[in-house]
């Protein structure tokens, strides 16, 4: 049996999407089409200068880029990996974390996407409370009760206080961030983009470290997405 007479039989067994899993399979079988992406590795870290992330910090921010890199995972994927400034003498590394998913080229390779370089949902209770502890160790923690809101929509964050070898006090907070809202702020190439903000510094207010995450802007194309004014985060009163 030839592989044209296979595709008929496999169409009629079934429907949807599973009719173009079945031709996949039948095309791969016959030496035909293979994802792009089949047993792919992420590739190499590389070096991005600050003009060229898609992510530009906001004027008066409190931290700025130091180092910068990227790489991709199959077509699909690209991660950024932001080493920003750090003011205080806590352990750990200042950075801003974003991952891009794109909308395949064409209908086979999203039959098969390549695995993912973050989860969803972001965080599980075990799993959030596990990164708390690595990445605040013996400080006091607290995840806020409601969601925060930036220009891109909603976001989840916590918020760790401590105190140093030297007796000063030190602030921290870690924001994560799904943003999926293509009718208002994602282009029709992009699926999906995550972010990640962890900055610590000297002091007890959090909301200077926040700020940023509120009004960062996304830079997915030639220009800044922009978002409507009014979706822009209000000061939160219980910090």
């Amino acid at each position: 049996m030839t592989c044209v007479q296979e595709a008929p039989r496999r169409r009629a067994r079934v429907g949807g999407m599973l009719v173009w899993a079945g031709l996949v399979a039948g095309l791969a079988g016959c030496g035909g089409y293979m994802p792009r992406y089949t047993g792919n590795l992420p590739t190499p870290w590389q070096r991005v200068a600050a003009p060229d992330l898609p992510v530009v910090l906001p004027a008066g921010a409190p931290v700025s880029v130091v180092a910068a890199r990227s790489r991709a995972v199959g077509p699909v994927y690209r991660s950024y990996a932001v080493v920003l400034s750090n003011a205080s003498v806590l352990p750990g590394e200042n950075r801003l974390s974003l991952d891009v998913q794109a909308v395949p080229d064409n209908l086979f390779d999203a039959l098969v996407p390549p695995e993912r370089p973050f989860p969803v949902p972001l965080y599980t209770s075990e799993t959030l409370a596990e990164t708390l502890e690595k990445e605040f160790p013996g400080m006091d923690v607290k995840v806020a009760d409601g969601a925060r809101r930036n220009r891109y929509g909603d976001y989840d964050y916590a918020v760790a206080s401590g105190v140093d070898d030297a007796g000063a006090g030190s602030v921290c907070v870690l924001a994560w961030q799904l943003v999926t809202d293509h009718g208002r702020i994602l282009p029709q190439r992009v699926e999906a983009v995550r972010l990640e903000w962890r900055v610590c510094a000297p002091g007890a207010d959090p909301r200077p470290l926040l700020q940023p995450f509120d009004r960062l802007g996304l830079r997915l194309g030639e220009t800044v997405l922009d978002a409507e004014a009014a979706t822009l985060a209000t000061p939160d009163r219980r910090w």
